[in-house]
């Protein structure tokens, strides 16, 4: 894994460019191993524009930065997680497009969706801006996550 997008995913990032926000989805891992401490965190995003869908996650391993999730089916992924930790592990996919924080950009064109050049034709993992005009939203790393903030200019 590097700590730049590749070539096909900065394709695919930047063809969001000029469609419209139509569905946000949380994709959140849940591990349920000890019945009174649930553990939960946002494990994909996924964007779904008119006609372009984009699923934003981090790496399995111990890297930093995004990566983009290609052929994500949210069902599979479910079954394959409670296949493989014997229930122990789930995944809840919830609705963002009524969340405030969302809600301003459903139904908008995504005018930029901001990646950081480093010169010679790379691009950092390290974050996205998703600019819809009036609202911008910052997309980054956590610890043991997708992190989405307003972006602070």
């Amino acid at each position: 894994m590097s700590e730049y997008f590749s070539h096909a995913h900065l394709i695919q990032l930047k063809s969001s460019e000029g469609r419209i926000l139509r569905n946000v989805f949380y994709h959140n891992w849940i591990n349920k191993t000890t019945a009174n401490d649930r553990f939960e965190f946002l494990d994909k995003l996924e964007l779904q524009f008119d006609g372009h869908t984009v699923v934003i996650t981090v790496p399995e391993t111990d890297e930093a930065g995004l990566i983009l999730a290609d052929d994500f089916d949210g069902e599979k992924y479910k079954l394959q997680l409670l296949h493989e930790f014997g229930g122990k592990i789930d995944i809840r996919t919830d609705n963002m497009n009524s969340n405030i924080l969302w809600e301003p950009s459903i139904g908008k064109k995504l005018l930029v969706m901001g990646v950081v050049h480093e010169g010679d034709n790379v691009y950092s993992n390290s974050s996205i801006l998703l600019d819809f005009g009036n609202e911008k939203l910052e997309v980054r790393p956590g610890v043991d996550g997708v992190i989405i903030e307003p972006y602070e200019e």
